[in-house]
């Protein structure tokens, strides 16, 4: 007799209820989360990770406003955010350094404007 394999469930609440959304993978078995969880957690799909990810926990930067990162929540897997994160991350990490020069922290703040833009849009359009 084959065993059941264990209904997968929340990371964060064990909720088992909803869709439950993978978020993480991390040497052993994948980690999922609810949608409250995500948006509480801030927590990015992780078919949306960026290009180059070793599969840990992201979070949505403090740049993302909380009110999108709820609708963000909706679109579960939402793959089609990957190119969006491949700019936001470096833009994110440019932007609060010290070690870059002043002009370009101006222009990765820009870009990291336009990625909630382009985040924003994703979700208009996914309605």
């Amino acid at each position: 007799m084959t065993a059941r394999p264990l209904p997968r469930r929340c990371a964060y609440c064990s909720a088992t209820a909803g869709a439950l959304v993978a978020v993480a993978r991390t040497g052993g078995p994948v980690v999922h989360a609810c949608r409250p969880c995500r948006v509480t957690y801030r927590l990015m799909p992780l078919a949306a990770h960026p290009a180059g990810s070793c599969g840990a926990l992201h979070h949505w930067p403090e740049a993302v406003p909380r009110e999108l990162v709820a609708r963000l929540a909706d679109l579960g897997d939402a793959p089609q955010l990957r190119a969006v994160a491949d700019r936001l991350f470096p833009a994110v990490a440019a932007a609060a350094s010290r070690v870059v020069a002043c002009r370009d922290r101006g222009a990765a703040t820009i870009a990291v404007h336009a990625a909630v833009l382009a985040l924003w849009v994703a979700v208009r359009e996914a309605e």
